[in-house]
């Protein structure tokens, strides 16, 4: 088992990554093997995705961090801080005159301070920050061509490295900011500004993602026509077994910090735990449960607060653009898309708090009750301002018969 150092400033790709003081610059040419451990220097940037081979069933592969500092932080954020990049088109409308490698999500400025607003027509830049991608729905991976035509456009009342100190854009990338699908572990990371997804994956078994934080995820655009963006923390896709997100922090997520969905039929996911986190400020949900009720799942000891809020509402109309439009969007817990109870069917909901859900519910079920009834509440502590903050039975309910209904 080997255990490899990783420095984006100080390191080099002819070094060996046996040592601190030999890092290598990234870890793409690793052949990594089961056991084997990868440690990013805290206090970097990475721009690269992590996208981990499998380890085996208690040999898993490793990735984590070194030294001392902030953690290190893997980004798909292009920097656009040259005002030579800026040109005005027309008064208070400026493009960016470089060719960005892949589709932006979102744009960040001062390091999530403030958020732009995207439009959806270039006449509709109007105010600061608002902006617009000629490009919006295309979709271009890195390394693909055909972006050369496409241009990002910023509402500015001057050059718009002069107004910000900083101006990010949160890029499509390689969707995600890192996958891997069998006997993983990912802990202490920092994952910031992808325009799609921080952790994706599909047909997982065995990972576990511990102490990360997630910002600034997602918006990219999932249909120009429908007016409609995606982009979650961590997501699962399809079937998903023995799962473990703890510990970690999301902060600005475009849709959900958390969920498993996919393309039905796909089996059940399985041994599914969330816990220890705090989520703050998402525009669906802290934990979207979606097509299928789980086998053995665990929602507990969370925070959950500002559900329906942050960059996904900005430009909006409320309620925000969904495929399940013009019901509330922007939920702590949001259940949809169920026709029918899971043979065996099992998710626990405890001692979690939730607050505020300005546009939206602490709990929001629109599933069968069949479902409703394989989802148990017990100890969370709601404090939300209004007093009907549950949608559960096809109806509002005040959270005191809530959490006893639930528990009958």
């Amino acid at each position: 088992m080997s255990v490899y150092y990783i420095d984006s400033l100080l390191g080099r790709e002819e070094f060996d990554g046996l040592t601190p003081e030999t890092p290598k610059n990234n870890w793409l040419g690793l052949a990594l093997l089961h056991g084997d451990t990868v440690l990013l220097c805290r206090g970097r940037r990475y721009t690269n995705a992590i996208v981990s081979p499998d380890g085996a069933p208690g040999d898993p592969i490793v990735w984590g961090a070194y030294g001392e500092g902030t953690a290190p932080q893997l980004t798909a954020c292009a920097v656009l801080n040259d005002p030579a990049g800026w040109e005005e088109t027309a008064e208070n409308i400026w493009r960016w005159n470089r060719v960005l490698p892949t589709e932006p999500g979102n744009v960040i400025f001062n390091g999530g301070e403030s958020f732009g607003a995207l439009r959806w027509e270039l006449e509709d830049l109007r105010e600061p920050g608002d902006w617009f991608d000629t490009g919006f729905g295309k979709r271009w991976r890195k390394g693909e061509t055909g972006r050369t035509e496409e241009h990002l456009y910023l509402f500015s009342r001057e050059n718009p490295a002069l107004v910000w100190k900083n101006i990010e854009c949160a890029l499509h990338g390689e969707r995600s900011l890192a996958t891997a699908r069998r006997h993983v572990v990912i802990r202490d990371l920092a994952f910031y500004g992808s325009g799609v997804h921080g952790f994706a994956t599909a047909d997982a078994e065995d990972i576990r993602i511990e102490n990360c934080s997630f910002r600034c995820i997602g918006g990219l655009v999932w249909s120009k026509e429908l007016r409609i963006r995606f982009g979650n923390g961590v997501e699962f896709w399809n079937t998903a077994k023995d799962i473990v997100v703890t510990g970690c922090t999301f902060k600005d997520v475009y849709d959900s910090c958390f969920t498993h969905q996919g393309s039905l039929p796909y089996p059940a996911p399985q041994n599914i735990v969330f816990e220890n986190c705090t989520c703050d400020t998402y525009g669906m949900a802290a934990y979207e449960i979606r097509d299928i009720v789980p086998l053995a799942t665990v929602f507990a000891n969370n925070t959950c607060i500002n559900a329906g809020c942050g960059f996904a509402m900005l430009g909006e109309e409320l309620p925000r653009r969904s495929e399940i439009w013009p019901q509330p969007m922007g939920h702590h817990l949001f259940i949809w898309r169920i026709e029918k109870a899971t043979p065996g069917g099992s998710i626990e909901v405890k001692n979690n708090t939730f607050g505020p859900a300005s546009n939206g519910s602490a709990v929001y079920s629109i599933v069968s009750p069949a479902a409703e009834e394989q989802m148990h509440f017990t100890g969370n502590t709601y404090t939300h301002p209004d007093a009907n903050t549950i949608r559960w039975g096809g109806e509002y309910l005040p959270l005191a018969d809530f959490e006893l209904d639930s528990n009958a």
